[in-house]
């Protein structure tokens, strides 16, 4: 298989279990172009993955400054591989507040997170909103969506009796250029998998508040899935 045919896969993984993702890429690509006035935004894409979040944009807006950031490196292989050459893609570890530096720009139009954040501990991901606080330029924005049900909640797992998850992995590291990629993910995120935590909406808008000082919003909802926004104004 083709880098371009994992990509694919993911993207069909993801239908799966996160069903409001492209509804959410699509709104953020909105809240972008609605925020740009014409000119060429430089956007962070936060746990960007395979890059499906920046391909997109660029889509819509082929002169937009785009920089991916992310841990895996099977995700990072893989948009490497399908984004252009103009993507800045970054390797770069959330959990360590040094991840700025790696970054190629100090300012951002928007700095945008995708289903990417949950699996970050309460502490850390307020500090994590501070930083993005200090990345966004003026009238710039920080956007997360992800599930914020009413109640945290763990991550819902699939009742039909298949695991279409383990077999994509289990392909990937079978897959001769992959496969390298998986062993160097497992050293990065151990064997077990991450607790996944998902917070309320209000637990956001606090947060981000805390970090940004303007008075963040829920700019949409779709079920337990909601985006949570924050504007710089000056």
């Amino acid at each position: 298989m083709t880098l371009g045919d994992w990509n694919d896969g993911w993207e069909r993984l993801m239908a799966k279990y996160q069903p409001g993702r492209e509804r959410a890429i699509a709104r953020m690509i909105d809240l972008v172009a609605s925020r740009s006035e014409g000119a060429a935004p430089r956007v962070l894409d936060v746990g960007g993955g395979t890059g499906t979040l920046c391909s997109r944009l660029l889509e819509r807006l082929p002169g937009a400054e785009l920089t991916l950031v992310d841990l895996d490196p099977v995700m990072l292989t893989i948009a490497g591989a399908s984004l252009p050459s103009s993507v800045e893609v970054v390797r770069a570890d959330l959990r360590d507040p040094d991840w700025v530096t790696r970054l190629p720009y100090d300012g951002y139009d928007a700095v945008l997170a995708v289903m990417a954040l949950h699996y970050l501990p309460p502490g850390r991901l307020t500090e994590l909103y501070a930083e993005f606080a200090g990345l966004v330029r003026a009238r710039g924005f920080v956007a997360n969506v992800d599930d914020m049900p009413a109640a945290a909640v763990m991550a819902a797992t699939s009742d039909d009796g298949e695991d279409p998850w383990s077999a994509w992995w289990e392909g990937v590291a079978a897959d001769p250029v992959l496969g390298p990629a998986v062993g160097e993910r497992a050293r990065s995120f151990g064997d077990s998998p991450s607790a996944e935590w998902h917070p309320p909406a209000e637990w956001h808008l606090r947060a981000l508040e805390a970090g940004l000082g303007e008075g963040p919003v829920v700019a949409w909802r779709d079920g337990i899935q909601a985006a949570v926004v924050a504007f710089r104004r000056h």
